[in-house]
């Protein structure tokens, strides 16, 4: 497996952790109905941070 389809699948995941986090009230997820939770900040920040390194990874070019 090549080191972009691998950051492909971690756009892809840190994405929907992402999403998921901060819609989990909307969902039915969440805990705290009027706003956003610490548990829903760390899983956004998660995401965030595992697509910013599938982003890398995809777009890094090879060493010849």
């Amino acid at each position: 497996m090549s080191t972009k389809t691998i950051g492909i699948a971690l756009i892809i995941i840190g994405v929907l952790v992402l999403a998921v986090s901060l819609l989990a009230d909307t969902i039915g997820l969440g805990s705290v109905p009027a706003g956003i939770g610490w548990k829903q900040l760390l899983g956004a920040g998660i995401g965030l941070v595992v697509a910013v390194v599938g982003a890398v990874l995809s777009l890094r070019k090879k060493k010849s």
